[in-house]
């Protein structure tokens, strides 16, 4: 069999395009699979250090961009298909996987003039743009949230969740008892500028908590000393860094987690069932990570601050209010995984293989 997987350009596409990949290849080892991405995007970065093959088209994006750039990225659009073309021709796939992002549009159009069966991948509880456009062509819509819009074709669509990383639903290592409250904070991968500010700026309301609380934070670049200098003055134990290696294990150390509601965060926190606060990154597309994060917030999994409240201290209050009421935190976290998906990707590669048999 062979299978290919177009897409990327942020880690929300591209992440959870990584873990259907290898559960194709867990599902049936002999499987092929070749990515197809853009050279801007951070495909680009992340998988040529896997174990998998990419190839690239010519694509681009063309939200918050220049009208001048937009009309460039209209025009490269025909070049981006017939490279597609090209690869299609080459790779001869048997079923064909969109995740969205720059490189997914041209390359499922080109599937689809070749007839090759295909299936787009929806990470939102908004449908992207390029997704919104294929979903009417395509075989299979795969979509993470019961409530997704628009509303993707009832008789194609099948509720997956969205795909995780495997290395974060292993079995954690046996711990000691636990001592207090365990605080994990992290904005992806870059740190959240705005997050990492509400935390600094009230530590002191944590004061009184701080024989019973400790914090894992990563801060992006550049920020670990001036954060760390603050949790020392407030004399809360913390482990400041970057960058978290080992996400699996600060998952499983958590007992709260604060991050933004991005599609793949939010899937981590419900596989793994943490209760968490979640602070929608403002300029999202469509607001979507406001969508996203309601949905959980309806099922009582998470608590919701809007970013533009954060400078009132509200969420150190709402940390200092959890932390007082335990009870709270394991009703949050019962919710939480309630309404975990941590088979997604196994979902999405039995599907894709079963298409990829059928045209075979």
């Amino acid at each position: 069999m062979r299978v290919i997987i177009a897409g990327g350009g942020t880690g929300g596409h591209l992440f959870p395009a990584l873990a259907v990949a290898r559960a194709v290849r867990a599902e049936a080892p002999e499987t092929e699979v070749l990515f197809v991405g853009a050279r801007q995007g951070l495909e680009a970065k992340i998988i040529p250090s896997t174990e998998f093959p990419i190839r690239f088209i010519t694509a681009r994006g063309m939200r918050g961009v220049k009208a001048t750039n937009v009309l460039r990225a209209i025009l490269e659009i025909p070049r981006g298909i017939v490279e597609s073309l090209f690869i299609l021709r080459d790779f001869r796939p048997h079923v064909a996987l969109g995740v969205g992002g720059y490189a997914s549009g041209p390359t499922m159009l080109a599937a689809l003039a070749m007839r090759i069966p295909t299936a787009i991948q929806e990470q939102n509880s908004v449908m992207g743009a390029t997704n919104r456009a294929l979903a009417r062509l395509v075989d299979r819509v795969f979509i993470s949230w019961e409530k997704t819009e628009p509303q993707p074709p009832q008789g194609k669509t099948k509720l997956t969740g969205n795909p995780i990383r495997g290395d974060l639903t292993a079995p954690a290592q046996a711990e000691p008892e636990r001592e207090g409250l365990h605080v994990l904070v992290f904005g992806g991968s870059q740190g959240a500028l705005s997050i990492n500010a509400a935390i600094t700026n009230s530590l002191d309301q944590l004061k009184p908590l701080a024989d019973r609380i400790s914090f894992v934070h990563q801060t992006g670049r550049g920020r670990v000393e001036e954060t760390l200098r603050a949790y020392s003055d407030a004399g809360i134990h913390a482990d400041v860094v970057e960058f978290i290696d080992d996400m699996g294990a600060a998952y499983h150390w958590a007992d709260l987690v604060v991050c933004r509601a991005g599609a793949s965060s939010l899937a981590e926190i419900t596989a793994l069932g943490k209760a968490a606060i979640v602070v929608p990154y403002p300029h999202a597309v469509g607001d979507h990570q406001t969508r996203n994060a309601e949905v959980l917030a309806a099922r009582g999994a998470v608590r919701v601050i809007p970013d533009s409240r954060l400078r009132n201290g509200a969420l150190v209050q709402e940390i200092t209010e959890l932390a007082e009421n335990p009870e709270q935190l394991v009703k949050m976290a019962a919710n939480s995984r309630k309404l975990g998906r941590p088979q997604a990707a196994r979902s999405i590669a039995r599907e894709l293989l079963s298409m990829a048999g059928s045209h075979a």
